[in-house]
């Protein structure tokens, strides 16, 4: 194999479609190497002579000098990968070469590889490799947009250059294949996950068989400091963020996830209304979902509700909600499907943190596994708790204050409510839970992707959340500082950018702390034939002879089909309603009751049951949609319209977006003045 082959398929190993969206990490051993060069009849010493040589064009000498000079305008010569990938490989390998070498002795390393003496002191023109692992990170993550997986480039330890390589190397290929059954025994959530002192305490107690001791060792450090821990940690944590919820038992596939207690105060009847939700990433069946406890002596049914949670579990027998504080949470609490595929656990802890459901589109507060930076927060806390518990709340948070609440807490614990907690110093090594992050990390939340990678539509971009930062900590979307909204730590895409590659970067003065990329598509058209199989109406397969009428996923064929308006299909479910508002006081459609409207656009879609309603924006146009001066005379129309924005405004929940809601209190605004 010449240099570009063993590069492409070294390249193609790591980065592919099925890593779409994921995070890349070039882990490269000998093993791998020889495993790659098998299929094409070479050896690992073929790829060292390979390397050797460089690509072709290459001039210069010096293998650093070489590699660099192999990114030289590599993009204009129509190559599938960069062509450096292959040396940057190398420099990987050198960092776990094993031998009777000093520990932190890395040249040495690099120079047995190539066959020459092995000699301390930095390889030639070494210190600039960094170039090619930023280029590297530009490729991936600006104009792949993550399509082929995220690559970081991040480096550690204090010995920069070397720390780039080394970085790849902290977790093993068989280390990371374990980590959804670890996931899985340490009941961890990929949607709400504790901080990472929490998250190395349980894998050190359940990956002791699967990690290496090298890797136990990191997971056991207690300074935070520690750079090497650090970033294995924020490896797990995106191995976990990427989690589906699926591991292996006894060979066979299960799908695990986490119940997570929802919470309503009613703080004049001090009770507490507790129920239990499922929390999973993997995509929950299109029945509902029935659970037994292990017993089999009560069996409970939900369904899929939003980002990752289900509807609240109804006990079976009666129909009626399943009330949290029947069961013993220092013990904690598994359900299992009839055929033990699915298993969800309640975790034991004599601890449970709570925030407002509003981000997750949730009434009341929900649980989450790690206490929120710079945010209010609950808690619930059993009373073996309380001495410690209150001398932390009373000297490292704000607003610390026990709630009276006599009525829908198990027996023996008690409720707290705190503005935000300043410090977890006093704490954290009693109560992992209560560890505030230590890492900074930069996500992209919510959003609608299209295809996979960090491609989104530009009429639905995500948000931003930057966890475990503090305030000198700044997001710059495209060098533009970008504003938080009333949350802190997440941050909105301004609603009229005009740009759709954008590079997201958090700094702390002139440093970059975290950053990502993400590609805004606005005008996107279906491709004018599929090669997916097609089905006709009654499911099977047909190969599309005479036009007859096919389909595939969302593609459609030999169909006629009106041009769809999303401004009139929403879904109306049991004695719910649906309040089309326009932008006149008086335009105002009830459905089903009534049709909807000809001589007007609707601007708002509002539902509206027997609790809470939600108002979702449906014009066509955000600059054209503000209210303005009425025409109507119908009196009654009036009141209807005014009865809906105003009276009923603590009723309904605004929409979720700093734009909609500036236009949604400009409705309300104007149906006051009615």
């Amino acid at each position: 194999m010449d240099y570009l082959s063993w590069n492409n398929s070294i390249a193609a190993h790591f980065f592919k479609p099925e890593m779409a969206g994921s995070t890349v990490h070039l882990y490269v051993t000998e093993k791998l190497i020889t495993d790659i060069g098998q299929e094409r009849g070479a050896d690992f010493s073929d790829f060292i002579a390979a390397i050797k040589t460089g690509p072709p064009g290459v001039t210069r000498q010096g293998l650093c000098v070489k590699a660099l000079q192999s990114r030289d305008n590599w993009q204009q010569r129509e190559l599938d990968y960069p062509p450096y990938i292959a040396y940057l490989a190398l420099f990987v390998l050198a960092a776990g070469i094993e031998g009777t070498f000093a520990a932190h002795s890395y040249y040495p390393r690099l120079r047995t590889l190539l066959g020459e003496e092995p000699t301390t002191g930095q390889y030639p023109s070494f210190n600039r490799m960094s170039e090619l692992w930023e280029d590297l990170e530009k490729w991936s993550n600006q104009d792949k947009s993550g399509e082929l997986g995220i690559f970081n480039s991040t480096s550690i330890g204090k010995r920069n250059h070397i720390g780039l390589p080394l970085a790849q190397t902290l977790l093993t290929e068989e280390e990371r294949r374990a980590l959804p059954a670890i996931f899985a025994a340490a009941d961890l959530d990929p949607i709400s996950y504790p901080a990472e002192g929490a998250i190395a305490l349980l894998l050190v107690k359940h990956g002791r068989k699967q990690l290496r001791e090298r890797t136990l060792s990191l997971l056991k450090e207690t300074r935070d400091s520690d750079e090497l821990r650090q970033a294995l940690l924020e490896w797990i944590i995106d191995e976990l963020r990427d989690w589906d919820g699926t591991a292996e038992d006894s060979g066979k596939t299960q799908i695990y996830g986490i119940l997570r207690l929802c919470c309503k105060l009613d703080s004049i009847a001090k009770r507490a209304s507790l129920s239990l939700r499922c929390s999973t990433k993997h995509e929950f069946t299109e029945e509902d979902l029935l659970l037994f406890l292990e017993d089999n002596s009560q069996a409970f049914s939900c369904y899929e509700d939003s980002g990752g949670l289900s509807s609240p579990l109804i006990c079976e027998s009666d129909g009626k909600p399943l009330v949290g504080c029947e069961f013993d949470w220092l013990k904690g609490l598994q359900v299992r499907s009839a055929d033990s595929k699915w298993c969800f656990r309640l975790p034991a802890s004599p601890i449970r943190v709570f925030v407002n459901g509003d981000s997750q589109g949730l009434p009341g507060i929900v649980e989450v596994r790690q206490l929120p930076t710079q945010k209010p927060f609950y808690l619930a806390a059993h009373q073996e708790c309380l001495e410690l518990l209150t001398r932390w709340g009373e000297s490292s948070c704000q607003g610390f204050e026990k709630l009276q609440i006599i009525d829908g807490l198990p027996s023996g614990w008690h409720f707290f409510k705190a503005q935000a907690a300043c410090s977890d110093e006093l704490i954290k090594q009693k109560y992992p839970i209560l560890a505030l992050p230590t890492n900074v990390r930069l996500e992209l939340a919510g959003g609608i992707r299209l295809e996979r990678g960090n491609k989104f539509f530009k009429f639905a971009p995500p948000k931003l959340v930057l966890q475990g930062a503090n305030e000198s900590i700044k997001v710059f979307g495209n060098n533009k500082l970008l504003d938080c909204t009333e949350a802190a730590g997440i941050y909105e895409l301004p609603a009229d950018t005009a740009e759709t590659k954008l590079l997201i970067e958090a700094r702390s003065g002139d440093d970059i702390i975290k950053r990502c990329s993400l590609l805004l598509v606005e005008n996107y058209s279906l491709p004018s034939q599929s090669n997916a199989p097609q089905f006709d109406r009654f499911g099977k397969i047909h190969t599309g002879e005479n036009e007859s009428a096919g389909v595939s996923g969302a593609w459609v064929q030999g169909v006629d089909f009106p041009d769809f308006n999303f401004n009139t299909f929403l879904p109306i479910q049991g004695k719910q309603r649906i309040f089309y508002v326009g932008k006149e006081p008086g335009q105002i459609a009830i459905c089903p009751a009534e049709s909807l409207p000809t001589d007007w656009e609707p601007v708002w879609a509002i539902s509206k049951g027997r609790h809470r309603g939600q108002a979702m924006f449906c014009g066509t146009n955000l600059s054209e949609s503000e209210p303005t001066i009425s025409k109507c005379k119908d009196r009654k129309k009036m009141r209807e319209w005014k009865e809906i924005l105003w009276y009923d405004r603590k009723k309904i929940y605004p929409p979720d977006r700093s734009n909609l809601k500036a236009l949604w209190k400009q409705f309300q605004k104007e149906a006051e003045r009615v």
